[in-house]
């Protein structure tokens, strides 16, 4: 009898098991490029005005990655910043670009054109940003999964403009790169022991 519970139960386990390992194909890591941002804030020598910080969830579902969320702060004391929205873009896998748009909303519409967030001196913001397509997935399913192989980044280019208290002003093409992994079985277990 014993082995009896013993094998239905090794066979359940299993089962759980496969079953588990087949759903991480279908999630992925996102990892923003830190060192990549910080490399161009020191290179346009904006390392101490301006300051970007992703918040990218821990893994999504390949299916569900819809946009790129990011917090952006002006740490001048008298310097504003402006981000055009119509001339930053979305650049994939295959080097092909696109428009970036701001989301705003759950049933927004593609703009002809966007307002530019301006930040004051101090301020700072949090911002979603995806595509024309706005609530489907940023990338095809199947090209998504083939760049976490490599694994293959994508940009998000930024048209800053930054105007100085004597009106002068500096436009800068600032770059995010993320980087698409895949989820280890590890880190899929350890996501699902933390605490909720």
């Amino acid at each position: 009898m014993n082995l009896l519970v013993l094998t239905v139960y090794s066979i359940i386990v299993a089962l759980a098991f496969s079953k588990a390992v087949e759903s991480l194909e279908e999630q992925i890591v996102i990892e923003g490029d830190s060192d990549f941002l910080d490399e161009q804030l020191e290179k346009y020598e904006l390392k101490e005005l301006l300051e970007i910080k992703f918040k990218l969830e821990d893994c999504y579902q390949i299916s569900e990655f819809k946009n790129l969320p990011f917090s952006i702060k002006n740490k001048s004391t008298d310097s504003s910043i402006d981000i055009n929205w119509d001339r930053s873009f979305i650049r994939d896998f295959e080097g092909s670009g696109r428009r970036a748009i701001r989301v705003l909303g759950d049933d927004q519409e593609v703009p002809q054109k966007q307002v530019e967030t301006t930040l004051v001196a101090g301020a700072s913001s949090d911002v979603k940003v995806s595509d024309e397509k706005l609530d489907k997935p940023l990338f095809e399913d199947k090209k998504l999964k083939k760049a976490t192989e490599k694994p293959d980044p994508f940009r998000l280019g930024l048209c800053i403009k930054v105007t100085q208290p004597d009106g002068k002003t500096n436009t800068y093409g600032l770059s995010l790169r993320f980087i698409p992994k895949k989820l280890l079985w590890t880190k899929a277990l350890s996501l699902a022991l933390e605490p909720k």
